[in-house]
Formats: structure tokens, C-alpha cells, sequence
């Protein structure tokens, strides 16, 4: 990203540099209300102009390019087809008993936030836990990668060689509120959806998380599997100062961002009668804390 809204916010706590690592420019912040401020600025600003909504999605490294979990590591049209095809036949033997209060439209992104592979991409309207996401590191493992464990990150001994935590900014339209899809926003490229509102808090994860998903309305071709282009901004802060930041509350613990299926009933049946995945799609993540 070479530009950027945030490249004119003028502040003594946050500056626009350009990594030399990644090559991507970043708004660099040392203090929490600044961090606070560039987030609210870049929402403000693009308000202003179209009917859109900006959303956080908290990352531990930047990369070059944006793709859904489905997508990762395909190259070519077939690959992107052989892939869809999968989570299709995943998504009609999810069917039944399990899913049958959540609306079709939002299966595919609540399967999504427990462990499938899907076409949607995570982000929050909460920037904590965004923070939270890039201060921590998954570790997946399994005949599938249906275990995953979160570890906190640990800054490194040497000063000199400094780690961030990373908050894109990602904006995506909001035009278009379907009544009849409640908790689904769509605009010319992209479609939102908040699954606080379409699926139940019987499945507790998305509401513990402040949970939405946003994904590209229009797949022309493999080459539009990266959704780089819809970051607005990128912001970065020291990891020893986010992680000071969010402090060891137990609202910012696994266990809470992850409730356990003693807690989260949704989670519990999926367990239990989801199917059971395969390399392509993974399975249901089962959380160690």
C-alpha cells in the first residue's frame, strides 16, 4: 500500500513510514488514544464520501496480498474451482439439525469463524480485539489442522530488533440492507455480513468477538481471490506496547474470545455432528486454551 487517509493524520505519538521489510507503508502509533484516533479518523473520513463501513482485522505479520482461508496457496483457475467445489458438498452435508437455525446466506460465514475454510474474511468493529489477534500466534496441527492453539506473543530480548502488531483497516460498501437477510449488507464489490445479528448467540463465538466477515461479491476469475485493495490503512504498533495495552483481563483471555462448548451450545453441536472436513476445507477447530 503506497498511500493512504492516514498518511495526513498528524500526530507526536504516530507517523507514516514505510517498512523496510514488507515495503508496506504502515501509520506507526505509540499511544493508545492515538492508536484510538487513526481508527475512528480513517471511519470519519471515508463516511463522508460513500455509503461504506471501515472494520479492523488484527494481524501478527503484513503481507503482500489479502485471501480468504479457501483460497491460500492456489494458483490457478482449476485449483480456485477444485477448492469451491469442496466447501459446496461441505456446506450441503452441513445441513440438518446442526445449522438449522442459522439463514443460508450465513452458514458459510459462520462455518467460517469455527475453523472451515471458506471465501469470507474475518474482521471486527472492535479494535481491541483486534489488537488481540495480532498479539497472539496460532498454532494449527492435526491429520487436518482441526487443533488450534493460541500462544501470546513474547517481544524479543535484542531492542534492536523490534516487533509490531498490525491492525488493517478494511472498507467495505454497506449500500444495499436486505430485510429479508437481516445482518447482511452488500455494496458494488463487496458483500458484509454481521453475525451478531444473522446467526443466534446460541453460537456464542461471533458475539464474543464482535464478529463480522466481508468477502468480494464478484469472483471474475482466480486472480480475484486477494482482497488487498480494500485495506484502507494499516496501523502498527510496538508489540511490547500493545500487549501493555490490553493488559491480562479475562475478557481479553482465550477463554473468553473462544468460549468453550460448555458455554457456546452452537460450538457444542458442531462438535458433535458437523461433518467431519478434509485437508482442503479443515474441520472444526477444537480450542486448547
Amino acid at each position: 500500500m503506497k498511500s493512504s487517509r492516514l498518511s495526513k493524520l498528524v500526530s507526536e505519538h504516530g507517523t507514516w513510514v514505510k517498512e523496510d521489510v514488507s515495503g508496506i507503508h504502515v501509520y506507526d502509533v505509540s499511544n493508545q488514544h492515538v492508536l484510538v484516533q487513526a481508527a475512528g479518523y480513517l471511519k470519519h473520513v471515508w463516511a463522508k464520501e460513500s455509503v461504506c463501513s471501515v472494520f479492523f482485522r488484527g494481524q501478527s505479520k503484513l503481507y503482500p496480498s489479502l485471501e480468504p482461508s479457501l483460497y491460500r496457496g492456489a494458483k490457478t483457475e482449476k485449483q480456485k474451482m477444485l477448492r469451491d467445489k469442496a466447501l459446496v458438498a461441505y456446506l450441503k452435508e452441513s445441513e440438518g439439525n446442526v445449522m438449522r437455525a442459522v439463514p443460508d446466506y450465513a452458514r458459510e460465514a459462520l462455518l467460517q469463524h469455527y475453523g472451515i475454510r471458506t471465501r469470507w474474511l474475518d474482521v471486527v468493529d472492535n479494535i481491541w480485539i483486534a489488537l488481540w489477534f495480532a498479539c497472539h500466534t496460532a498454532h494449527a496441527t492435526g491429520r487436518i489442522g482441526e487443533y488450534l492453539h493460541f500462544e501470546r506473543r513474547r517481544p524479543a530480548i535484542d531492542p534492536k530488533a523490534p516487533e509490531y502488531a498490525y491492525v488493517l483497516m478494511v472498507k467495505v460498501g454497506t449500500e444495499v440492507i436486505d430485510s429479508k437477510a437481516p445482518g447482511l449488507f452488500s455494496g458494488a464489490d463487496t458483500e458484509l455480513i454481521d453475525l451478531r445479528i444473522a446467526a443466534p448467540s446460541t453460537f456464542l463465538r461471533p458475539h464474543s468477538q464482535h464478529g463480522l466477515l466481508f468477502r468480494r461479491s464478484k469472483w471474475t476469475d482466480y486472480k480475484h481471490m486477494d482482497n488487498a485493495e480494500f485495506v484502507v490503512g494499516v496501523l502498527r504498533v510496538g508489540l511490547r506496547d500493545a500487549l501493555d495495552w490490553l493488559g491480562e483481563g479475562s475478557l481479553t483471555s482465550i477463554h473468553a474470545l473462544f468460549p468453550p462448548a460448555t458455554y457456546d451450545f452452537g460450538y457444542r453441536e458442531l462438535l458433535n455432528s458437523a461433518p467431519p472436513g478434509d485437508k482442503t476445507i479443515s474441520g472444526i477447530n477444537v480450542i486448547g486454551a
